[in-house]
């Protein structure tokens, strides 16, 4: 009986446990209840979007002009009322506290509304409220978030936010922080490496957009002068929109995001000529091509003057500044120092008629160089997180109801030229540079909405009386929109990829002549299996460039649809490694799965790119003192540290101090690889980890760490 009822208990706890794990295996990310959860969301999404595009359409109908009249009205009504029920309420409030109170709190309400205080604690409530709602959304996006929440505070709504241009102007350094961290991500290797599609790309994507979109406006009517302006203003992107979503997403290292950025960088580059275009066409030497081009010229040779200038000086100013200031051990001071150095660099490219954004973007490359950018990256990043958001919200604040559904039909025509426009331009300027026309039509969802400098470059041409208030304001209102909706285009984009389906076929999946130009200073890692996908896991986290082979083609696709620079190759071959950009890559990282394509990729990478560092995981010592022989820089026994791993931990379980039980790893691990004393004499390495270990060393080593060992047991007696 006894036998029988332990017999029937364990029958019982294995049938819960086996409950449990199917109940935890329908929570986790790729159990049933997760993908049912998630196929949900994907038709509620779709559903939506569905909705929206559909009453969108439906509101854009001739015959739908009074419904477009009453919702103006009544989102004008629905503004006065929450206004007039905030003042009864703060009245009624205030009638009800004591004279004595209520002088008090006047004033202390009237020096928060002086000082912006009460403006900070709407915005950083509203932010708050409408990021969390709209995370909860099916493809919600922080960005759009914080766009709809400075709607709702804005002055065409609530107006709650009573100095909304003081906000405009600290808004501002959202973006450089955010310009100056991808500056702090970069190199001017890879910059130079990206020359074709930043110079390339960049000018036909603004030249073809500002020929469509003066095309487009002298078919509606208007003369070339003022034109030519919303051609111009409206071929710029919002850098700080796109860039944030493609962050969010994890894009950025992508082929479409590279090209992205390029364009965007470009465009930041072409500010100065805006401006100085805007009074040409407005003064008499409007019809004279030969002033226009000698003005230009001019703005191209300051351009060049004071990038050169700042890169020169800041090259030799910075690292020295940093060194000192860094020998100081006062974080502060470090900190208080780069808001100088980026916020400084800004307005000096202002005071230069560039853009605040480059001058950010330069400071950022600049400390890039230097072996401080990590701190200094952690540093801003509060700053940028909050001024960014903050950018957003003075975004929304600009969008007007009563414009919006007042003249709702040419509001939505605007929107739908500038995205499609933009777009077709990308599918055209894509491929001319090298570029697949899904990756050009990716980037375009990025680049087709409007950005912050047509506000700038608009309103200079009202103040020079080339455009009417009326039409700027509801071309400005369509940009906003754009901006909007860019994180709802990036959700197109990603559709993209199944809508356009490309060629699955071996041939499709080997790397063509020409694919990784725009990559300089990358990593070639062969292999992409476990460790392979572990270390571009790592390489992507860090926003550092990397071109990955190997000769499964099923690794090879899987790797392709999570947005993996991947090609089907073999590293073997110096054609192949010439195909990645080996001539110009940092080093090389060989985890493939035998001994003998390990030992052939050293050998191939070694002989045809000698510049190449070779990192590699050996079968065990033997075979590691053979890759080494072949060329390997460094080698690392794929058994050697999970068995020390190991052995650490069952050593730790019989008593044994942490001193004690590194100090016996540490010599286990020597003592294995003393058979590399002899390459060591030729190479400078040794087997593990690239460490320079002679007889001499060992035995100085050995003999601190006995008398470490001996400290630390006459410490404990």
């Amino acid at each position: 009986k006894a036998e029988k009822a332990e017999k029937a208990k364990k029958a019982k706890a294995a049938a819960e446990e086996e409950e449990s794990a199917v109940a935890a295996l329908a929570l986790v990310p790729g159990g049933a209840a997760a993908k049912k959860s998630k196929s949900r969301n994907k038709i509620l999404g779709a559903v939506a979007l569905a909705v929206g595009l559909g009453l969108g359409s439906a509101l854009m109908l001739p015959g739908a002009a009074p419904v477009r009249t009453s919702i103006s009205t009544a989102a004008s009504s629905a503004t006065s009322a929450v206004s007039s029920a905030y003042r009864t309420v703060k009245n009624a409030a205030y009638h009800s506290i004591p004279e004595e109170e209520r002088l008090l709190a006047q004033h202390a309400a009237h020096e928060a509304h002086e000082t912006g205080l009460t403006d900070v604690l709407v915005l950083l409530f509203t932010s708050v409220l409408s990021v969390t709602l709209i995370s909860k959304i099916p493809g919600g996006s922080p960005v759009l978030g914080f766009l709809l929440g400075g709607f709702f505070v804005g002055p065409y709504t609530t107006g709650l936010i009573g100095h909304v241009e003081q906000v405009k102007v600290l808004a501002e350094f959202g973006v450089v922080f955010l310009l100056f961290n991808i500056g702090l991500e970069l190199s001017l290797e890879r910059l130079q490496s990206m020359a074709k599609y930043i110079f390339g790309m960049g000018s036909t994507q603004m030249l073809l957009s500002t020929v469509v979109g003066a095309a487009i406006a002298v078919g509606a009517g208007l003369a070339v002068p003022p034109a030519v302006i919303i051609g111009v203003g409206l071929a710029f992107s919002s850098t700080a929109v796109a860039l944030q979503v493609l962050q969010d997403r994890g894009e950025s290292g992508g082929r479409h995001g590279r090209a992205t950025f390029s364009v965007l960088l470009f465009q930041d580059l072409t500010v100065v000529l805006v401006f100085m275009l805007v009074p040409l066409l407005a003064g008499p030497d409007s019809g004279s091509i030969t002033a226009i081009l000698g003005s230009l010229a001019k703005a191209i040779a300051k351009t060049a003057v004071a990038i050169v200038g700042i890169m020169t000086i800041g090259r030799a100013v910075l690292r020295p500044v940093y060194r000192r200031i860094a020998n100081l051990d006062k974080p502060e001071v470090l900190t208080a120092t780069t808001l100088l150095v980026a916020l400084g660099t800004s307005l000096l490219t202002m005071s230069l008629g560039l853009s605040m954004a480059l001058g950010a973007f330069l400071a950022g490359l600049l400390l890039a160089e230097t072996e401080f950018h990590l701190q200094v990256e952690s540093d801003i990043a509060p700053f940028k997180g909050l001024l960014l958001g903050l950018f957003f919200m003075t975004v929304g604040m600009q969008i007007d109801p009563a414009v919006l559904f007042g003249k709702f039909g040419n509001v939505l025509l605007i929107v739908g030229a500038i995205i499609f426009g933009k777009m077709a331009v990308m599918a055209v300027a894509g491929p001319l540079w090298g570029l697949p026309l899904k990756e050009s039509l990716r980037a375009g969802v990025y680049i087709a909405p409007g950005g912050e400098f047509a506000f700038v470059t608009f309103g200079l041409a009202v103040s020079y009386g080339l455009l009417t208030a009326n039409v700027v304001n509801q071309i400005n209102l369509a940009v906003v929109l754009t901006m909007a909706a860019t994180p709802m285009l990036a959700n197109l984009g990603q559709k993209l990829k199944t809508i356009m389906k490309s060629d699955q076929s071996v041939a499709s999946l080997q790397p063509k002549e020409g694919e990784v130009d725009d990559m300089s200073g990358h990593v070639i890692i062969a292999g992409f299996g476990r460790t392979g996908r572990m270390i571009a896991d790592v390489l992507g986290k860090e926003l550092i460039p990397f071109v990955a082979l190997d000769m499964n083609a099923e690794a090879v696709s899987a790797g392709r649809a999570a947005e993996m620079p991947i090609f089907f190759g073999d590293a073997g071959s110096s054609a192949v490694l010439h195909a990645v950009g080996a001539s110009k890559a940092s080093c090389a990282v060989v985890c493939l799965d035998t001994p003998g394509a390990n030992y052939r990729a050293v050998w191939s990478l070694n002989k045809h790119y000698p510049n190449v560092q070779v990192y590699v995981r050996a079968h065990d010592i033997e075979h590691g003192i053979q890759l080494e022989k072949a060329g390997a820089k460094v080698c690392v026994p794929e058994t050697l540290e999970p068995a020390l791993q190991l052995a650490a931990a069952v050593l730790g379980t019989t008593g044994k101090n942490s001193e004690d039980v590194s100090i016996a790893i540490e010599n286990f691990r020597r003592t294995n690889l003393g058979g590399l004393t002899g390459l060591n004499g030729i190479k400078g390495v040794a087997l593990g980890y690239g460490k320079p270990i002679d007889m001499a060393t060992a035995m100085s080593m050995d003999s601190e760490d006995g008398a470490s060992m001996a400290a630390v047991k006459a410490g404990s007696h």
